[in-house]
C-alpha cells in the first residue's frame, strides 16, 4: 500500500507535468487534471504525440480521441490496424503508447490530407471518415465524431 505522502507527491507530480505539456491550453490543462485516467496517461500520450509532430489543436484532438475511445489495454485509442495489433503482440507493455503513437500520426496524416483537400468541411468529421467511417460502422461514425467533438471543445475551452 502506498503511502498518503507518496500519493499526494505522485499526485503533484502529474498535474504539474499537465500544466506544462498544456502550458499553451491553461484551460485544457484545468479540465485534464479533473481526468485522472488521462492525467495518469498524460506523459506516454505527450511523448507518441512529440514523436509524430502533433501539437496543438491536433494534440487536444489526440486527448478527445482517448476519451471517446475509452479502451482497454491494447485498444486505448480504437486502433485496430495489423501492424498496430503485431506490435502490441510482442510489447504489450508498451500498448499505449503504440495506440497513441498510432493516433497521432493518423491525424497529422489527414490534417494533411485535409489541407490538401481544400479543407473540405469540419477537420473531425474528415478525420472521422479515416478513423472510424461511416460505410463500415454507420451509427459508430456518428457517435465516434459527437463524442470526438464533445472531448475537444471541452479540452478547448
Amino acid at each position: 500500500m502506498l503511502s498518503k505522502t507518496y500519493r499526494l507527491f505522485i499526485a503533484i507530480l502529474y498535474g504539474l507535468s499537465a500544466i506544462f505539456i498544456l502550458g499553451d491550453h491553461p484551460a485544457c490543462a484545468k479540465t485534464v487534471l479533473k481526468e485522472p485516467d488521462i492525467l495518469k496517461e498524460l506523459p506516454t500520450i505527450w511523448q507518441a504525440a512529440v514523436r509524430n509532430k502533433c501539437y496543438c489543436d491536433d494534440f487536444l484532438i489526440l486527448l478527445a480521441i482517448r476519451k471517446a475511445e475509452n479502451g482497454g489495454p491494447g485498444r486505448e485509442f480504437g486502433i485496430l490496424h495489423p501492424k498496430c495489433l503485431a506490435q502490441i503482440e510482442r510489447e504489450p507493455e508498451r500498448s499505449l503508447d503504440i495506440q497513441a503513437g498510432w493516433a497521432a500520426a493518423t491525424i497529422v496524416k489527414n490534417k494533411i490530407r485535409w489541407h490538401n483537400a481544400d479543407r473540405p468541411g469540419d477537420f473531425i468529421m474528415f478525420l472521422g471518415e479515416r478513423y472510424c467511417s461511416e460505410e463500415a460502422d454507420p451509427q459508430g461514425h456518428i457517435n465516434w465524431v459527437r463524442n470526438v467533438k464533445f472531448w475537444f471543445k471541452k479540452f478547448k475551452r
